[in-house]
Formats: structure tokens, sequence, C-alpha cells
């Protein structure tokens, strides 16, 4: 598991380039991913959303 300055740093580094962008395609390669809910459900909810911030 990632310390937490190295959590930070990519937060930030993912910040500059998602921060007001589209997400236009999801992919779920596998079920386990998901656990409380279906793969469709979870592309369903994130495509063509707005990435407001990125938080940890």
């Amino acid at each position: 598991m990632p310390e937490l300055p190295e959590v930070e740093t990519v937060r930030r580094g993912l910040e500059r380039f998602v921060v007001g962008r589209r997400v236009t395609r999801v992919e779920v390669g596998r079920e386990r991913t998901v656990r409380r809910t279906s793969r469709q459900a979870v592309i369903d909810g994130l495509t063509d959303t707005t990435i407001t911030a990125a938080n940890r």
C-alpha cells in the first residue's frame, strides 16, 4: 500500500490533467472490482460525467 505522501503526489499530478474533463468511456476489467453494485451500473453512472475534483 502506498504511503500518504506518494498518494498526495499522484493526486496532484492527476488533478492537473483530469479536473474539468468529461468521462467518455469506462471499462471495468473484473466484476470483483466493484462489489456493492454491478459493472454496468458503474459504467452507466460514470459515463458522460465531468470530473470536478481529485480528492483522496
